[in-house]
């Protein structure tokens, strides 16, 4: 896995217009986990290709290096950015403050509040942001939410209002309502299965 330093929204999207992007946010207590995912027709990965590769900075920024994956897909090809910030290099990052026009960020105690607007970036045909992390996220302001993970899909429809806001506790773990209750029933099936079983041994037994 390669190097290369800050580039991801601002410059990637320049490059893969009529494509379609998933811009991942990971949060955690000390670091927030930022990689974009863009999926790439063989000919704009081909004809990008050194400029994708080199580790040559767009931006003046000469401290943030990225993590570059690329994977061959044989009809197309799937490249990813990814780097870990801490939470104040992130908001204060020149990819962050380059999409959106306005920033709001707070930290008071456990609880994480974060609001961005006025978003900027759009070059492709959708870009999927998707905001996840092990602490309960609420207040979110996307109504697509699949277990934890919050989802803002941005398009030229709905780009110049786009508003990405949600708070996050994190003092409170999440926990996965669907697995709970899969777990619930699965104890409840073998239980069943068991006394069926026991029900089953005890007729036989009459029997002989």
């Amino acid at each position: 896995m390669k190097k290369i330093k800050c580039l991801l929204i601002a410059f990637v999207a320049l490059l893969v217009t009529g494509c379609s992007s998933n811009y991942d946010l990971n949060f955690d207590i000390e670091s927030i986990e930022e990689k974009l995912t863009i999926t790439m027709s063989r000919s704009e990965y081909e004809n990008n290709y050194e400029t994708i590769a080199s580790n040559k900075s767009v931006f003046d920024d000469n401290s943030t290096f990225y993590d570059i994956e690329v994977i061959d897909n044989v009809d197309n090809y799937l490249v990813t950015y990814s780097h870990k910030f801490n939470h104040e290099d992130y908001f204060n990052s020149l990819n962050l403050n380059s999409c959106f026009n306005k920033i709001e960020h707070d930290i008071n105690g456990s609880i994480e509040t974060i609001s961005l607007t006025g978003f900027k970036c759009l070059q492709g045909d959708n870009l999927r942001v998707i905001v996840d992390s092990k602490y309960k996220i609420y207040n979110s302001s996307t109504h697509i939410v699949n277990g934890n993970k919050n989802i803002w899909d941005i398009n030229d429809n709905n780009k110049d209002n786009i508003n990405i806001s949600f708070v996050i506790d994190y003092n409170k773990k999440y926990f996965n309502k669907d697995i709970i209750t899969s777990i619930v029933l699965i104890i409840v099936l073998i239980s069943l299965i068991a006394v069926l079983f026991k029900r089953n041994k005890k007729t036989r037994r009459k029997k002989v």
